[in-house]
């Protein structure tokens, strides 16, 4: 199991998405907790990021929004830095 963390920002923005999309986001923690490296498990919804955001990981909760996050393997953490609507 993997520890999910994020800013108090972040963590704002990730319970008014929970509250607006319920399933989707309880599905996106589950994925982040147990598997947030495996692209088979997330349905094709883990992407790798490029770019000045080489390193992030994104994984869509729905059509228009997405989870932007780091992994660390070490300390079993996921580091969640962005959530929210498509950007640009």
């Amino acid at each position: 199991m993997f520890e999910v963390r994020s800013s108090k920002s972040v963590a704002k923005d990730w319970r008014e998405m929970e509250e607006k999309l319920p399933d989707a986001m309880r599905q996106c923690k589950k994925f982040l907790q147990e598997s947030p490296l495996d692209r088979l498990v997330s349905g094709g919804k883990l992407k790798k990021l490029k770019g000045k955001l080489k390193g992030f990981l994104q994984y869509d909760i729905d059509n228009s929004h997405r989870v932007w996050y780091v992994v660390k393997n070490e300390e079993h953490v996921v580091e969640i830095k962005y959530i929210g609507p498509h950007p640009g």
